[in-house]
C-alpha cells in the first residue's frame, strides 16, 4: 500500500515536470479538449431546451372534436359516455356554435381589429377534452382521436397531429446527431491527446529506457503519463463548463421572452448536474485511455528491441 502511494506521489511529481517541459503542447491539448466538449455541450443545452419546449406543449394540447350540425341528442350523449370511462381524460368543455363564433369574434378583434359580421355562423360545436400529465399523454391523445372518428356525429377531430409528429421526428434526429458528434469528437479528442502523450514519451525516450534497465516495472514509468492525459482531459473538461456557463447566460438573454411566448412559464435551461458530471467523466476518461495506448505503443516498441 504505502509503495503504491509513493510510486502515485513520484509519478504526480513526474507528471508535472512534463507539464513544465511541454507547456505549449499540453495548453493546445487542453484547449482543443474545452472547446470540443464546449461545442457537445452546446449541442446539449439547445437538446435539452427543444426537448422541454415539446414537453410543455405536449401538457398544453388538448383534442378537439368536432360536431356535426345534425348530431342528435344521444349521439352527443353517448360521445359524454366515452369521455367519462377513458381514465386519462382530465377534463372536458363543451363549445355551443355561438360560443365558438363569440370567441372567434375576439381574436380577430384582438389581432386586426377587425369586428367580423357575416350574418350567419360558419363555426360547428364541439368538445374540448383536456387529458392528465403523463409520460405517454401524446400517445394516448392519438389513440383517443382514432377512438372517437368513427363515432356518429362526429365531424372532424384535430390535435395538431401532424405538427406534434413532425416535431418528436425532428427530436429523435437531434438525438441521433447528438449521438454521432459526440462520437466523432470523443475520437478526435483520444487522437489529439494520444499524439500529445506520445511526444511527451518521445522526448524522454532515453530517461525511460534507463529507468527501465535499472529496475522500474512498466507500470511506474505509465503512471506520470496517465496522470497527464487524465489531467489534460480534466483540465479541458473544467474550462469547457466555463465556456458553456459564458455562452447560457447569453442564450438565456437573448431567447428567454420568446420562449415564455411560446410556453408560459418555462425557462431556458442549463445542462442539468449529472450530465455535467458526464462530460466531465468522459473527458477523464478519454484522457487515461488516450494515454494508455500512447505508452502501451511505446512498451511494445521497446520489447521489440
Amino acid at each position: 500500500m504505502n509503495s503504491a502511494i509513493q510510486a502515485l506521489f513520484i509519478g504526480l511529481r513526474t507528471t508535472i515536470s512534463n507539464i513544465r517541459a511541454n507547456k505549449q503542447t499540453f495548453l493546445i491539448s487542453v484547449m482543443t479538449i474545452a472547446i470540443s466538449i464546449g461545442i457537445l455541450g452546446l449541442f446539449l443545452i439547445v437538446f435539452f431546451n427543444l426537448n422541454g419546449l415539446l414537453t410543455s406543449w405536449n401538457q398544453q394540447v388538448q383534442l378537439v372534436i368536432y360536431l356535426g350540425d345534425d348530431i342528435s341528442r344521444s349521439q352527443k350523449s353517448d360521445l359524454e359516455d366515452l369521455f367519462k370511462l377513458n381514465s386519462k381524460v382530465q377534463s372536458t368543455e363543451e363549445v355551443s356554435k355561438e360560443k365558438a363564433w363569440q370567441e372567434f369574434k375576439l381574436k380577430q378583434m384582438d389581432r386586426a381589429g377587425v369586428d367580423l359580421d357575416l350574418g350567419f355562423n360558419p363555426l360547428p360545436a364541439s368538445f374540448r377534452i383536456r387529458f392528465t400529465v403523463s409520460d405517454n399523454r401524446s400517445l394516448h391523445i392519438r389513440e383517443f382521436a382514432e377512438q372517437i372518428r368513427g363515432e356518429p356525429g362526429v365531424e372532424s377531430v384535430e390535435f395538431g397531429e401532424k405538427w406534434i409528429g413532425r416535431f418528436e421526428k425532428f427530436m429523435i434526429i437531434c438525438r441521433v446527431f447528438l449521438l454521432g458528434v459526440g462520437a466523432l469528437l470523443s475520437l478526435g479528442l483520444t487522437l489529439i491527446i494520444s499524439n500529445t502523450i506520445r511526444l511527451s514519451i518521445y522526448s524522454r525516450q532515453d530517461e525511460i529506457e534507463l529507468m527501465l534497465l535499472i529496475g522500474a516495472t512498466p507500470r511506474f514509468v505509465k503512471i506520470p503519463f496517465l496522470l497527464e492525459g487524465m489531467l489534460q482531459g480534466l483540465s479541458g473538461s473544467l474550462i469547457s463548463l466555463g465556456l458553456m456557463g459564458t455562452i447560457y447566460i447569453y442564450m438565456k438573454n437573448e431567447f428567454q421572452p420568446s420562449i415564455e411566448s411560446i410556453a408560459r412559464g418555462m425557462e431556458f435551461q442549463f445542462i442539468s448536474q449529472p450530465f455535467l458530471l458526464i462530460l466531465v467523466g468522459l473527458s477523464v476518461l478519454i484522457g487515461f485511455i488516450a494515454s494508455y495506448i500512447s505508452t502501451y505503443q511505446f512498451m511494445q516498441v521497446l520489447n521489440k528491441r
